[in-house]
């Protein structure tokens, strides 16, 4: 699930890997994960969370904070969030 980093990412470009990484995550199809639910409601534990955070910072190529995925605990929150720090990034 890596990145060339050519890619410009938009908000519904990292919901739809978001909802890929965490249904892999949970070996279950991308179509049950509700990009609204918080994500501890899929039962995520902090390990989950920090191996989210480093895969989104190889796609990305940045370097996060992994409190980012505490902070937005949705998938639409922190895909809104993410777009915001590749912003502030460039």
């Amino acid at each position: 699930m890596t990145d060339t980093g050519t890619d410009t990412h938009t908000v519904e470009s990292l919901r739809t890997w978001l909802v890929d990484c965490v249904a892999a995550h949970l070996e279950r199809p991308a179509d049950t994960i509700d990009p609204a639910a918080r994500l501890s409601d899929y039962g995520l534990d902090s390990l989950y969370v920090l191996s989210v955070a480093a895969e989104l910072e190889d796609h990305l190529d940045i370097s996060l904070d992994p409190t980012v995925m505490w902070d937005n605990p949705t998938i639409d929150a922190l895909s809104a969030a993410l777009v915001e720090e590749l912003a502030r990034e460039a």
